[in-house]
């Protein structure tokens, strides 16, 4: 018989085995084939004697966590005149090894592995803790201010603006007070729509530093 790996792991699992057959001899091999030497026990008897002998000889074999062997038991039930008894076989295996048991492996861990878990679990309730924290807090609205009307309002950003204006249009416009060109209202709201769908003081920057012909050549793409 070829070596199998275990079928069944407790003992009542084995014992039904036993009650679901016909036979009432049996036989308990250490390994999983039915080898004469390896017998450990070997009942011949009435079928109720038999289960609880079954049932102490499984509690001796599982009394020890260390032994983890696999067994055979053969059920044997006898058949009238010279025919072979009927023999039917299953493997066991009572106490599993330690790599089938992941709770003991988490049981034995080292004490560096239990405290960088601690340490871990700690961290998690506090971020926990801050982020329930900033759920419950009143955000206070913040008062949006007219950025694009402040810079629009700055007399500096208006004579650079009027400048480029001038370069533009080619017009000749009087200086006014501390050297800053007066700039009437259509020019300043043109300045704020342009401002508003994106155009920056850098893009008007640029157009600045273009040289005169750049800048006609642009003006005729327009």
């Amino acid at each position: 018989m070829a070596h199998l790996r275990p079928e069944l792991f407790t003992i009542d699992e084995v014992v039904n085995f036993y009650l679901a057959n016909e036979g009432s001899e049996y036989k308990i091999y250490a390994n999983t084939s039915p080898n004469e030497n390896l017998v450990r026990f070997h009942f011949v008897g009435d079928k109720e004697i038999g289960v609880q002998e079954l049932t102490e000889g499984l509690l001796q074999l599982s009394r020890s966590s260390d032994n983890t062997n696999p067994y055979l038991i053969q059920v044997i039930q006898p058949r009238k005149g010279k025919n072979k008894p009927s023999l039917t076989s299953i493997s066991f295996q009572l106490n599993r090894p330690a790599s089938y048991l992941p709770m003991q492996q988490m049981g034995s861990m080292s004490g560096r592995s239990e405290m960088l878990l601690e340490k871990l679990l700690e961290s998690q309730n506090v971020l926990i803790s801050r982020i329930s924290a900033l759920e419950n807090e009143e955000i206070e609205p913040i008062e949006q201010k007219d950025t694009i009307g402040q810079i629009i309002e700055n007399p500096h950003i208006q004579a650079f603006a009027m400048g480029l204006m001038e370069r533009f249009l080619g017009s000749n416009v009087q200086p006014g007070i501390a050297g800053i060109p007066p700039i009437d209202d259509d020019a300043l709201i043109l300045l704020k729509e342009l401002m508003s769908k994106g155009v920056t003081l850098y893009h008007l920057k640029k157009l600045n530093e273009m040289s005169n012909a750049k800048l006609q050549s642009l003006l005729l793409m327009l």
